[in-house]
């Protein structure tokens, strides 16, 4: 499961070489051009999660079904249960929806930390094995500014990892 796309990043942190260049051969002209650092510090942030959601707007392939949707933390999940397949979008790899048959995926299973009095849930994890190789997917935190109280919104929380992790295991039809 490709999570990062490194040469994207790789470029357009090279492009700061470029960008520093510039700067330094236009700036004794005219100091506006120093507004060219805060413009390109912006697209370095914003780029990759704009890319994200102008690819998850556009969609899985036509013959896709997407019978069941998970949004996870950093990524997209589609399930096509009548044809047996797994797609996903990467946040920090937005340039392509990634396609899996679902028989590559095994071992699926949900991990919860719990506070010491198991009253609030920091977060919920899935994970799975692709081809022998595992991976872990952080579904929610309580590090986005909400606390979980186990009883009632992490319950939600943890039923619906377990239906993304039931589907996976190939345990639960829609």
């Amino acid at each position: 499961m490709k999570k990062i796309n490194y040469l994207y990043f790789i470029i357009i942190t090279l492009m700061w070489l470029g960008v520093d260049k510039l700067l330094s051969i236009l700036t004794p002209y005219h100091p506006a051009w120093l507004l060219l650092l805060p413009a390109y510090s912006c697209w370095y942030i914003v780029s990759a999660p704009l890319f994200y959601f102008i690819r998850k707007g556009k969609g899985v392939k036509s013959e896709f079904i997407a019978s069941y949707y998970v949004q996870t933390q950093w990524t997209t999940f589609w399930i096509d249960c009548s044809n047996k397949e797994l797609a996903y979008l990467c946040m920090f790899n937005p340039f392509r929806i990634h396609y899996m048959p679902l028989n590559t995926i095994n071992n699926a299973k949900i991990e919860v930390y719990y506070s010491k009095n198991k009253e609030y849930i920091y977060f919920v994890n899935c994970s799975f094995d692709i081809k022998g190789k595992r991976n872990k997917i952080r579904v929610d935190t309580s590090g986005r500014g909400h606390v979980f109280n186990t009883e009632t919104n992490g319950k939600e929380v943890i039923d619906k990892a377990q239906k993304f992790v039931d589907l996976l295991n190939g345990d639960y039809e829609l």
